[in-house]
């Protein structure tokens, strides 16, 4: 028999911290039990037993405790994220018919041990999955070690046998007790012997050393006599770790290897928590295993096939609905409860008119992402009309946090209907789909932020992709020349200074000139050595001239790499233009973000970077207008707040930064500096972000008191902010959710996290997404508005790029002065609050001239 054991709490322990923080829909954490069940199929596959089991810690104290009353002292206790999920784990492993071991007293080690054990015994193989080190003790010729390490932020897995272990250890696996009862174990509290490291722990061990030969004769030991110092003065505690470490191989525990072969689950039972968890894979992997499984749930009807122009003006006839899904290939058409297929290759000669039919009549229009559809029908220059609904963007409306929002994932999720991945089942299920999110988008009222926003800003967003923006690729070859250049200069600066070449982006040899050779102060370190992230250099700028040169060089090295290049690879050859994906279902605020390239990440703060938007230009006999909302997070905050003070400011057209400057500061307006005007705007925005004294205090370069004062300065400004703040938190504490002046919910799971930080971070987004969301909302709205206004006005001007705040618009160099009014107009009209919306438009042959 082959039996495959599994450290329970060190697994889930793994999966939780390896795992960005899961969550249902009702805000059930899950990403501690997915980790695990991803681990349990893999090793499954990868070893195939005969029989599995997993072995768990229960709280209290065991017999360790009672020989060191500081056993795992000072460990950080199971964060209540992690908790909550060990009784939902052991729940899917019951239903899993995999066999649970824990007993009171004992840690799962002791009860690995025992199993161990047992099967050396018994001439049985065993494999043990673990991430806790102490089990390496019990390899042995039939037991064998899975070990899951982290390194370089990556898990990794170790399969140790004999051989394996003693070629990186040098000593026999029994050993490992006497090893950490000389080095000890900080994660367990084992002491060991004061001052001996692993090094020299290692050493002590060689030739069968065992830690009964090292005291027998400390004389003789081939170490040096400070550490035989250390050991005679720790030999008391050497001889408790070795207890400590050593696991016990005889748990009274009755084992019933046979009860733990493998079987079937109980399908019913762990297909409802695989649904109920919302593991959408596991649970279709679970069906397909299931023996003579029920039909499924939901069936797409039988797909009759359309071969002429006659058929589909037919389906059009009626004026009713159409479920569309598009693929150039071929259209899949659900009307009337029937299903369509028109495919390309069975109808050739007429197949493009009939795709303008379907797409360009009058009916009304359903499709489960339509974003993407259009803008493939509009490069075959066909358009996509009367599209009333959107699935995607109505489950993304519903729940911006979700990472999926194809119709089986929203079938599963609000029809608890499983459907196939096929095309025919996706395009079926959406008249059942429709009603029901619609149902739920009235009841949140989130429909009118559908239908007003979401909807129509999809079809301008496809517009602006097929667009796309012009790049000077001559211009943009030039730059990544001239940085070339200068990043070979910084680089044989680095190495002048240094003494010796290096690979400047090799992280330990960096770490090796800075603090080794060149001594500056190590700020911190990691399991795999000196830190030189940003942070730790920006902190060392004042030890050395070489931490400028490496920061400089890291910055020329990603413009000409990240941008540079990047930017030159996706420009259209043929056309000279780059054209962008607008992403709308990603960002829970409801920002619009973009990828291929990132244009909202185009970096501005430095020269170097703004030098990037020179080359993006407008084509040819047009210019470029551009319009940037002013300080609009702040004015949706004092419309929000209400806040009298900083109502008047806005509307009576004041520099709303020197204005706090002069209340933090105390001091007339005419007298703010540029020094207090910069401090005050960190203050103005970090305020909108729930910053802390702490954060602001690094931004602004001032004490963590200085910085609380002026904070404490700007509430008494600003009282109805304060306010404001305090009663978005405790309403969506009482909720779960915030909203936006437009309805737009983000929900808050954690706010309920027994983690401080993590409630923290909650908090802050509680008071930042109404405001944040908000800006998002105005700006979506005034890109409907602009887009429809340039349409109906019949200019040959078009929108192409949105970031953050700012629109531009190429503009045809004789509607100029009517496109600059224009984007005013409407980004100014966008949205009616208490104080005035102000855009500043400019225009110019590049980005970079417009802005």
């Amino acid at each position: 028999m082959k039996l495959l054991v599994f450290d329970g709490n060190s697994i889930i322990n793994r999966a939780f911290y390896g795992i960005r923080l899961l969550s249902t829909s009702d805000g059930v954490f899950t990403n501690a039990v997915y980790g695990f069940l991803n681990i349990l199929e893999k090793e499954l596959t990868a070893e195939a037993p005969d029989a599995v089991c997993v072995a768990f810690d229960l709280a209290g104290p065991t017999f360790r405790h009672e020989q060191f009353a500081e056993y795992k002292a000072g460990r950080r206790g199971m964060p209540d994220e992690l908790a909550s999920q060990l009784p939902v784990l052991k729940q899917v492993l019951d239903a899993m018919h995999i066999a649970r071991l824990e007993l009171q007293g004992y840690e799962a080690d002791d009860i690995i041990g025992t199993i161990a054990a047992r099967c050396e015994s018994a001439g049985d193989d065993c494999v043990i999955v673990t991430g806790d080190k102490d089990d390496l003790q019990l390899i042995g010729p039939h037991v064998a070690v899975k070990l899951a390490v982290t390194a370089m932020g990556r898990s990794e897995t170790t399969r140790y046998d004999r051989d394996k272990f003693v070629e990186v250890y040098g000593f026999e696996p029994r050993r490992m007790i006497d090893f950490k009862a000389l080095q000890g174990d900080a994660s367990d509290n084992i002491p060991g012997v004061p001052g001996i490291g692993e090094k020299t722990a290692k050493a002590l061990l060689q030739d069968g050393r065992t830690l009964e030969d090292i005291y027998a004769d400390l004389d003789a030991l081939p170490v040096k006599p400070g550490a035989k110092k250390k050991l005679a003065e720790g030999r008391e505690s050497a001889f408790l770790s070795y207890q400590l470490a050593t696991i016990d191989c005889h748990v009274p525990l009755e084992l019933d290897f046979e009860a733990m072969r493998r079987r079937d689950p109980d399908f019913e039972a762990l297909l409802a928590l695989y649904e109920k968890l919302e593991f959408k894979s596991f649970a279709d992997r679970l069906r397909e295993r299931r023996p003579e499984a029920a039909p499924p749930a939901f069936e797409a009807p039988p797909v009759q096939k359309l071969t002429g122009e006659a058929e589909v003006r037919a389906l059009l006839a009626p004026g009713g609905t159409l479920c569309l899904d598009y693929d150039p290939e071929s259209v899949l058409v659900l009307t009337g409860g029937a299903l369509f297929e028109l495919n390309r290759f069975e109808c050739m000669a007429g197949f493009d008119e009939c795709i303008r039919l379907l797409f360009e009549s009058p009916n009304e229009k359903v499709m489960a992402a339509g974003k993407h559809a259009r803008t493939a029908l509009a490069a075959e220059g066909i358009e996509l009309r009367n599209l009333v609904f959107d699935a995607e963007l109505a489950g993304y409306v519903l729940n911006p946090s979700a990472n999926s929002y194809t119709p089986a994932t929203l079938a599963l999720g609000y029809l608890t209907l499983s459907i196939g991945e096929g095309r025919a089942e996706a395009l079926a299920v959406l008249p059942l789909l429709r009603p029901e999110l619609l149902r739920r988008m009235g009841e949140s009222g989130e429909d009118r932020l559908y239908f007003d926003i979401e909807l129509p800003l999809s079809a301008v967003l496809s517009a602006m992709e097929r667009e796309g923006f012009a790049v000077d690729t001559a211009a943009l070859h030039a730059y990544g020349q001239e940085l070339t250049g200068r990043i070979a200069e910084l680089t044989q600066e680095i190495f002048a200074i240094s003494g010796y070449e290096f690979n400047i982006n090799s992280t330990k040899q960096l770490g090796e000139v800075l603090f080794e050779r060149l001594g500056l102060p190590v700020v911190k370190k990691t399991k795999t050595g000196y830190s030189t992230d940003a942070d730790v250099l920006e902190k060392l700028r004042p030890a050395h001239e070489i931490v400028d040169l490496v920061l400089r060089y890291r910055q020329l090295q990603k413009l000409k790499s990240t941008y540079v290049d990047g930017l030159l690879k996706l420009t259209d050859p043929h056309t000279g233009r780059v054209h962008t994906t607008f992403r709308q279902t990603v960002t829970q605020t409801g920002r619009i973000s973009s990828t291929e390239p990132n244009l909202q990440n185009i970096p501005v703060r430095e020269e170097e970077g703004r030098r990037l938007r020179r080359m993006f230009v407008a084509r040819e006999g047009c210019t470029l207008v551009d319009a940037d909302y002013s300080q609009i997070e702040l004015r949706v905050l004092a419309h929000i707040s209400g806040d009298e003070t900083m109502l008047e400011a806005f509307n009576q057209n004041e520099d709303i930064h020197t204005v706090t400057a002069s209340q933090v500061f105390g001091v007339e307006r005419s007298a703010v500096t540029p020094l207090m005007r910069r401090r005050a705007k960190a203050v103005n925005f970090g305020i909108v972000y729930g910053i802390s004294d702490f954060s602001l205090s690094q931004d602004i370069g001032v004490s963590r008191r200085e910085a609380r004062e002026y904070i404490d300065q700007y509430f008494a400004t600003y009282p109805k902010i304060k306010a404001y703040l305090d009663r978005t938190v405790e309403q969506a504490k009482a909720d779960g959710y915030v909203t936006t002046l437009f309805g737009r919910r983000r929900y808050l799971p954690e706010l309920k996290s027994g983690n401080y930080n993590m409630r923290m971070f909650g908090e802050r987004v509680a008071m930042n997404t109404p405001i944040q969301g908000t800006a998002a909302d105005i700006i979506k709205i005034a890109m409907v508005r602009v887009y429809n206004r340039l349409r109906a006005e019949g200019l040959r001007s078009r929108l192409i790029l949105q970031v953050h705040d700012e629109l531009i618009i190429e503009t045809e160099r004789d509607e100029l002065a009517r496109v600059r009014a224009l984007l005013k107009e409407e980004m100014e009209g966008a949205a009616s609050l208490s104080v005035v919306l102000r855009a500043d438009v400019s225009e110019g042959e590049s980005w970079y001239d417009a802005k």
